[in-house]
């Protein structure tokens, strides 16, 4: 098993569990892990990608933390686990994109949320990337309710900056494709998710995302 329960979660378990996920399932271009709740998580870039022709890093900490939410939250999952030399939430022709809204299809997915990771020298903890507000209009109430349960916890967040979720993101074309569907894009600093120092910071975001994607309906 490859993911850990908030009990006995520590900074080494959560990066050990995606560690073992990628191992797993290296030779696949992306991976779905089922869920029971109307929500679907993803994290597209966990492995290294290619966008225009230049590589870019993996950002590790956003699947690591769409691992253990999943567990927490038993929300349906899709991750990319392979560099096609692609960038899926990126490009206009994406498999992975294409399976996003398969699911979203078949398994009456009313949310969407696509985890990203931030660089260490972004000034913010988060960032929600809403396209302007577009991605959230259908229920602004719940999004209200994350960013109060964030602020009260004393995250630096910011809404669309630098990042806003638009037309050729997952959370974007997801939206622009199921005009009833919810969706944000959620960007956290790698300094929380790579950094064995502010893990006990990490859990706390954990915990606060865990409850809000419970509440969902």
């Amino acid at each position: 098993m490859y993911n850990i329960s908030m009990k006995t979660l520590n900074f080494e378990k959560l990066h050990k569990a995606r560690k073992a996920f990628l191992k797993a399932n290296a030779n696949k271009n992306f991976e779905v892990i089922d869920g029971n709740i109307p929500v679907l998580i993803s994290a597209p870039h966990g492995v290294t990608q290619v966008r225009n022709g230049k590589h870019k890093v993996a950002e590790i900490g956003s699947l690591a933390v769409a691992l253990q939410l999943q567990k927490e939250t038993k929300s349906l999952m899709i991750a990319k686990t392979k560099n096609c030399f692609d960038d899926a939430n990126w490009d206009e022709l994406s498999p992975y994109k294409q399976k996003v809204l398969e699911l979203v299809r078949r398994n009456n997915i009313r949310y969407v949320i696509d985890f990203h990771g931030l660089a260490t020298k972004r000034e913010m903890d988060v960032n929600l990337g809403t396209h302007l507000g577009h991605n959230i209009e259908t229920n602004t109430g719940i999004f209200d309710d994350l960013i109060w349960q964030l602020r009260k916890n004393k995250f630096v967040v910011t809404i669309d900056n630098p990042f806003a979720g638009g037309s050729k993101t997952i959370a974007g074309n997801t939206k622009n494709t199921f005009e009833d569907i919810w969706t944000l894009q959620i960007e956290i600093n790698a300094r929380l998710t790579n950094s064995a120092k502010n893990f006990e910071k990490l859990e706390t975001l954990l915990s606060s995302l865990t409850e809000w994607i419970k509440g969902l309906k």
